[in-house]
């Protein structure tokens, strides 16, 4: 009986509280439902290398996962898609969409809040994958893409048919045709779920690569051929204090400007009537990365402060020079080694090591082959003997936290006791005015060609390649960059959830402008890459987990 009496009276109070236990119900629910993300990227490839870039898709989309649960959106909610191609991509987020969209029908509820974040798919070739996952590059897929195509198939169709050279199964031609075909497609499908998407009140964010024909939410604006070659050239400029040169005392600076070889392009057939099929030479990575680079380093070549030890670099050089410095880098450092040869023309009658005092390398794949030529030519040093106030072991201390690394101004490089003398007039050898006689300089320009100048020069790249990152300890190789992956993974996070909770973009997004008399209007937000030297090793790759001391060679 009395165990009864304690059921009911159980069953009592039980009773008595339905409507606090519905709210708490109510409230865990509303709190856990932040809407939906899905999110999709290419795929990076399977490599077990550590002479890869560090911004790889498959590193920012696990701390994109994390960031979004800080902001408390269920990880049940947060869909990743890998794809291996466009005609993937655009397939699964179409999927992803209309099974939203009928799921809510179905069911006669509203479709949680949900946000895209895209990264669409392109095909990089093997110079462009140097650089990393984050580059813009030419989008392929789109409808001037598909006239091109046609043009061409129906200049090859002319020229086959005349020469009767096309058999009965068709030609390279048609197969390239129908790839080119199949991507256009693979293009619209993506386009028409994005606004299919945008119709049933989803949010968009793309990543790296713009889309004209849709208007998202947000445009991640992440690292271009330009901005790379900005980047390192206004390091280099720094370091060697291009501003403090002179035509007489200059910086001898070399340029190393990979690109693909260009036999292929003369490969893509075209009438007299048709226009060129290939993307033109002035939008090509490399030629933009030059145009960076030439931004920064023109004006010091044009009025004397900078020379190039190949002579391929001159006063006259312009941005549309760049294949001047180009070279096709191979699949290994060969390629580079035999450049960097040839450039200080250290081939086996060379009396003595050219001089150089920088070079850009664009990236840690070129570096690697020519700081392996530069051991081989016989260079001696490195960039810490620049400055002579730093030591290889101060460096490692910095790297492991025992002390700061303080660094003074780049010192001159030096051009042989002459060439100093002729330029400074508490020297003597020059007249009263301080000019140098032309016997000084000619006495000078003697001594500086028969010098020998084996001084290990600044040499800059790009990817932070980790098999690179002891070069840098070691001082080899002066400095890398990278994208700012951690902070674009916070900021997308926080644009998701805000997108999700509002339907609007928070306020706190750093660097987030919208385009100036654009049509579109597009948001787009940016971080600067960074710039990873010796000096900030430490802070900017290890401390912020991007590479462990080990990898370092610590």
């Amino acid at each position: 009986m009395l165990a009864s009496l304690a059921l009911v009276l159980a069953a009592g109070a039980c009773k008595d509280q339905p409507t606090e236990q519905s709210t708490a119900t109510s409230t865990v629910t509303k709190a856990a439902d932040r809407g939906n993300v899905a999110i999709f990227t290419p795929a990076d490839g399977i490599t077990l290398s550590q002479h890869t870039p560090l911004n790889k898709w498959a590193a920012l989309v696990p701390e994109l996962e994390e960031g979004l649960s800080k902001h408390h959106i269920d990880g049940k909610k947060v869909s990743t898609f890998t794809d291996s191609s466009l005609d993937e991509q655009s397939k699964n987020l179409q999927d992803y969409v209309v099974s939203h969209l009928a799921g809510g029908k179905k069911s006669g509820k509203a479709v949680s809040p949900t946000t895209l974040v895209i990264a669409p798919f392109t095909s990089p070739d093997s110079i462009t994958r140097q650089y990393g996952d984050y580059v813009s590059q030419p989008r392929i897929g789109t409808k001037q893409d598909a006239t091109k195509t046609k043009k061409a198939g129906e200049a090859d169709t002319s020229q086959n048919n005349s020469s009767n050279s096309r058999s009965e199964n068709g030609t390279v031609g048609d197969s390239d045709s129908a790839n080119r075909n199949s991507e256009v497609k693979a293009h619209d499908r993506l386009v028409s779920s994005i606004r299919l998407a945008k119709e049933a009140g989803m949010h968009v964010i793309l990543l790296a690569n713009d889309i004209p024909e849709v208007t998202p939410d947000l445009f991640v604006d992440m690292s271009n051929a330009r901005s790379i070659g900005e980047l390192q050239a206004t390091k280099l400029a720094s370091k060697l204090e291009l501003d403090k040169a002179s035509k007489e005392n200059p910086a001898r600076i070399e340029v190393l400007l990979p690109r693909m070889p260009p036999d292929g392009e003369a490969a893509n057939a075209q009438t007299e009537e048709d226009e060129p099929t290939t993307v033109p030479d002035t939008d090509s990575f490399p030629s933009q990365a030059f145009a960076g680079i030439w931004q920064v380093l023109g004006p010091y070549f044009k009025d004397g402060r900078a020379v190039s030890p190949s002579g391929l670099l001159t006063e006259e050089t312009t941005e549309k020079d760049w294949a001047n410095v180009a070279f096709d880098p191979g699949k290994d450092a060969t390629a580079t080694k035999k450049e960097v040869a040839a450039r200080l023309h250290m081939d086996s009658q060379a009396k003595g090591h050219t001089a150089v005092d920088g070079i850009l390398a664009m990236n840690d794949f070129i570096v690697s082959g020519v700081v392996s030529e530069l051991n081989d030519l016989g260079y001696s040093g490195s960039a810490a003997d620049i400055n002579p106030e730093i030591s290889i072991s101060g460096i490692v201390g910095s790297m492991t936290g025992k002390q700061d690394l303080h660094r003074t101004r780049v010192p001159r490089p030096a051009q042989g006791d002459a060439s100093r003398q002729s330029t400074d007039p508490t020297r003597g050898g020059t007249e009263s005015s301080g000019q140098p006689t032309d016997k000084d300089r000619n006495a000078a320009e003697s001594d500086a060609d028969s010098a020998d100048h084996p001084a290990w020069p600044i040499i800059s790249g790009y990817g932070a390649y980790i098999d690179n990152i002891p070069q840098i300890v070691d001082g080899e190789q002066w400095m890398t960059a990278i994208e700012d992956r951690k902070g674009l993974a916070s900021d997308l996070a926080t644009a998701c959830a805000g997108l999700n909770k509002n339907g609007v973009l928070p306020d706190n997004l750093s660097s987030l402008v919208q385009d100036a008399g654009s049509e579109r209007r597009v948001n787009r937000l940016t971080r600067p890459l960074v710039a990873v030297s010796a000096s900030n090793l430490k802070s900017t790759l290890i401390d912020t987990n991007y590479i462990k001391p080990a990898e370092a060679g610590l």
